[in-house]
């Protein structure tokens, strides 16, 4: 599988407007955008693009977590493996890829079941039952659906990655990785020019640390 340095910043920076190439680095601005975002990534991005975010599910598969799992998890406990596209409900504009990894019975009950029967993002899951949300990073990601093209195509355009740990009341509930895509670049040049600078976000967040999908 071909592979590529996910802070990578060449096509986006051919997509930029002169004036802008020199002083935006679509990295760096996904990286500082996130730090100073407090709710999670679908709030993020819905006040960022200006219309709902919904996952667009391309797999979703519940099994045995197995003796290698990362949540601590007995081998026989039920662990989804989800991936999915952040997906502006309007537009069909594609924002960012995530990978999870969730133990289900960490979960609520009407958490699991809004979590494996809608097309809501795990952060909006997460916000609506008023769970106590813990981050943690880890290293990589590295996307586990295996060499399929149409994932090698979609992370050449990804300009930041990350991976973390979810808890929930203390207890590692999710891990997650996330791709931020190009889309996510773009709109962010796209405020930082009708507002005169990088600095100045388009969007208030008052919740929680930006995570969580």
């Amino acid at each position: 599988m071909r592979r590529r340095n996910p802070a990578t910043v060449t096509s986006t920076e051919r997509t930029c407007a002169p004036s802008l190439r020199r002083t935006i680095d679509p990295a760096g601005e996904i990286l500082s955008a996130l730090q100073r975002a407090n709710g999670t990534v679908t709030e993020f991005l819905e006040q960022l693009a200006g219309e709902p975010i919904d996952a667009d599910i391309r797999s979703q598969r519940t099994g045995p977590a197995g003796h290698d799992n990362p949540l601590g998890l007995d081998p026989g406990a039920d662990l989804v493996r989800r991936a999915a596209l952040l997906t502006g409900r309007d537009s069909g504009r594609r924002f960012v890829y995530a990978e999870s990894a969730i133990a289900l019975e960490r979960l609520p009950a009407s958490a699991r079941q809004r979590l494996l029967s809608s097309r809501d993002p795990i952060g909006r899951v997460l916000t609506k039952h008023r769970l106590d949300v813990g981050r943690e990073p880890l290293a990589g990601p590295a996307p586990s659906l295996g060499p399929s093209t149409w994932i090698i195509d979609l992370l050449d355009g990804a300009v930041h990655a990350r991976c973390y740990l979810m808890t929930l009341g203390g207890d590692p509930a999710i891990v997650v990785s996330e791709w931020f895509l190009q889309t996510v670049a773009e709109a962010l040049t796209v405020h930082a020019a009708a507002r005169g600078g990088p600095n100045d976000p388009p969007w208030q967040s008052t919740d929680r640390e930006g995570g969580a999908h």
